[in-house]
């Protein structure tokens, strides 16, 4: 099946820090992004976040107004702090899977902007951002980095992992002048494997992840009282359910149907054909109507899904979203981060960091690459290196 485009929802990591970088320059870079993306696909969204002492800021939803995060990020600019990557990956990841849960045919891209203000990843939190990741990269869901006149490979390579699991990449410039350019490029869409409207069944989805997909679909509401299915338009009293979220009532066995050419991959969870929030029905019973056992008349089936551009209008309010602020999940102090800085520098071995990388690298498929640990220093890389990048020693 060839690949196509969807509508993006693009989440910017402001993890830039005013005083190092001129922040008018990423404004006018953003801005230009923004437009483009809106120019090729009015159905794109846009939400950002940054940091303040009290941890991280974004907006409660998705924007079709890219105005609406310029306005959040020059008024909270005063405000800015350090920002911790980690916390800040980890917010956005799990802000998009509750997306993910209410709408449908969307790639979701997070690109994150770092100087060298930026709070490094602790080594503990990498395996938790990897399991993480793996969790969602078939949303889909892809990461970019743009690092901003850093000179830091260890770093560089942490973050070149975390981008590589879901296909993103990592790009190095000097000057916060060549922005535009990189964000030039990463307007393109990217092509994803696509069926319809509302189902995500071509993406390939693990065995290992479809527990997690099930638990965020919700079981629909049983109906008591007589009304008219919405798929069949049959009147009755019989098998009924509704959508928790729109209250769009239907025929559990029409669902069932509904859900067999409309999954997300997982045969028994599909997405209402009014509202997109995720559902799941029970598994044998899908099964039992897939397979004929329960009798589905097939002419009586309707499916009308609403107007996708029209449906994201209407969840705009006139104000935009709000601003909200929550807790750093992922918190730690700038003394622990220096901490792992200064115990990670000093084995009494003189390295070159660049010679190591260079030649003890290389590069595996992403179904080969192991995550082990170096038994001299104990910290954290991969099986595509022999030497460890961060103390020298053979691995």
């Amino acid at each position: 099946m060839s690949g196509k485009t969807r509508s993006e929802d693009t989440l910017i990591f402001n993890a830039l820090t005013p005083g190092i970088t001129d922040m008018n320059l990423i404004y006018e870079a953003i801005e230009d992004f923004c437009k483009a993306k809106q120019n090729a696909d009015p159905s794109d969204r846009f939400n950002i976040i940054l940091f303040q002492e009290d941890g991280p800021n974004y907006l409660e939803d998705f924007t079709l107004n890219p105005e609406n995060i310029l306005i959040a990020l020059k008024s909270l600019e005063p405000m800015i702090v350090k920002a911790n990557v980690a916390g800040g990956i980890f917010v956005a990841i799990t802000f998009i899977i509750d997306v993910f849960k209410r709408i449908s045919e969307k790639c979701f891209r997070l690109i994150i902007l770092t100087d060298s203000g930026s709070l490094k990843i602790p080594n503990q939190y990498v395996m938790v951002l990897q399991d993480l990741i793996d969790k969602v990269h078939t949303f889909p869901f892809y990461i970019d980095i743009v690092r901003i006149n850093v000179d830091d490979p260890r770093e560089d390579l942490k973050l070149m992992k975390l981008a590589r699991r879901c296909h993103g990449d990592i790009h190095e410039i000097n000057d916060p002048r060549s922005l535009s350019a990189i964000l030039e490029v990463l307007a393109i869409k990217r092509e994803v494997t696509t069926i319809s409207l509302i189902s995500e069944k071509a993406s390939e989805i693990p065995e290992e992840n479809r527990p997690f997909l099930e638990n965020l679909a919700e079981d629909p509401i049983k109906m008591e009282e007589e009304t008219t299915c919405s798929v069949c338009f049959q009147k009755d009293t019989k098998g009924l359910v509704k959508c928790p979220k729109c209250g769009t009532i239907a025929h559990k066995k029409c669902w069932s149907y509904w859900a067999k050419t409309s999954n997300i991959g997982i045969f028994n969870v599909f997405r209402c054909h009014n509202c997109y929030n995720l559902i799941k029905l029970d598994r044998e019973y899908v099964f039992a109507v897939s397979t004929g056992q329960v009798p589905v008349e097939e002419e009586e089936i309707s499916v009308q899904s609403v107007d996708y551009l029209s449906y994201l209008q209407s969840l705009e309010s006139e104000e935009g979203p709000q601003i909200i602020q929550i807790e750093d999940p992922l918190a730690l102090s700038e003394e622990d981060f220096e901490w792992e800085e200064e115990e990670g520098l000093d084995f009494g071995i003189d390295i070159d960091i660049d010679q190591v990388m260079e030649e003890s690298y290389q590069a595996l498929n992403d179904d080969e690459v192991q995550i082990i640990w170096c038994p001299n220093c104990g910290k954290i890389t991969t099986n595509e290196y022999k030497q460890c990048p961060n103390c020298g020693h053979k691995l």
